[in-house]
């Protein structure tokens, strides 16, 4: 064999090996999420606002992607490569990139004509009364029965409001915009009648999150961190802000929140 057909040959190798690796890279990845309207779901245009902000940071990446939606308690369990949504939530704490691209902030609910009003400045001002939460969301269960506070679990925001129609949950803590929405959805006649506080502080990020121990995780998640501040701060992410919460409405604090949640989760993009 000469060495021009030997280098031929090695040539041809190196070029389809190239291609398979174009080739794989360029098949989409499946994110893992779960209906939380208005921010993630199949339902609503662009898959809501983390829909609309995901499809912004992967073009600018040059990542094809789907969205898989799964109930709660199952994505809370998944071990899957790639994930969006809450990083506290999940149970399985792989080693993952996380990318905040947004915030959503927790909120109170409760139902007027059950309770003219609910004040509260600490636990002990709910004593005596039975909270809703979802299944799962809520780790440290014995601080509020040491409080005198009844704890209940749902699978569903629907299910903690119709709860609280029924009277059998006081109050309820939720991710403040899906309670609005599913108000609106179920209680359409009824939406004065539901009351909100919000929790101060209780901000948490939407968050692009990746498993940076899988090497295709690992090169997706290089992807996303090179286009993340100059996405963040580009018109585009700014007006589908402003599309969500109204020209001129965007939350003051938003950015702020955002870059503490981004400097807390640094530290996971270079392991």
């Amino acid at each position: 064999m000469s060495f021009a057909t030997l280098i031929g040959k090695v040539s041809i190798r190196v070029v389809a090996l190239l291609l398979l690796a174009v080739s794989v890279r360029a098949e989409p990845v499946v994110f893992q999420s779960t209906d939380t309207p208005p921010y993630w779901s199949a339902q609503l245009p662009e898959n809501g606002l983390g829909g609309a902000l995901l499809h912004l940071f992967s073009q600018n990446a040059g990542v094809a992607y789907s969205i898989d939606y799964l109930p709660i308690k199952r994505y809370r369990q998944s071990v899957a490569t790639y994930m969006v949504g809450d990083p506290d939530i999940l149970i399985n704490q792989k080693h993952r990139a996380i990318f905040p691209i947004g915030i959503f902030r927790s909120a109170f609910f409760y139902y007027k004509p059950r309770h003219d009003v609910i004040k509260f400045q600490s636990l002990r001002d709910l004593q005596g009364h039975t909270l809703g939460v979802l299944r799962g969301t809520i780790e440290d269960k014995e601080r509020f029965v040491s409080n005198g506070i009844k704890v209940e679990e749902s699978d569903s925001v629907e299910s903690l409001l119709r709860k609280l129609v029924r009277g059998r949950i006081d109050f309820c803590i939720t991710v403040e915009g899906t309670g609005r929405y599913t108000i609106q959805q179920l209680f359409p006649n009824e939406q004065d009648n539901f009351v909100q506080a919000i929790i101060p502080g209780l901000n948490r990020p939407v968050a692009i999150m990746i498993d940076v121990d899988v090497p295709e995780g690992k090169e997706i998640a290089r992807r996303y961190r090179q286009v993340l501040d100059k996405t963040l701060h580009s018109a585009k992410y700014q007006a589908i802000l402003e599309n969500f919460y109204g020209k001129n409405n965007v939350p003051a604090d938003r950015q702020e929140q955002l870059n503490k949640f981004i400097q807390y989760y640094q530290n996971t993009w270079d392991k």
